[in-house]
């Protein structure tokens, strides 16, 4: 085996080969960096469901109808 090769597999052992690992953060970074549009955390994503199921279960249920009922 040449030199070059065992020194390259000794950085890589040692964790200093240069590149980032295949996944985790580099993808990460790629995705935040490259996304477009509006930006919505998680916790505003789970409370807004939250809000639209009990809207549907609450309109299951009758309580809108006085909105349609004429007088």
């Amino acid at each position: 085996m040449s030199k070059s090769g065992s020194s390259r597999r000794k950085k890589r052992r040692a964790g200093k080969s240069g590149q980032m690992p295949a996944g985790g953060a580099g993808l990460m970074r790629f995705f935040e960096d490259s996304s477009i549009g509006i930006k919505i955390g998680p916790i505003a994503t789970i409370v807004m469901s939250a809000a639209l199921i009990l809207m549907v279960i609450a309109a299951h249920l009758g309580v809108f109808n006085w909105l349609f009922t004429s007088a």
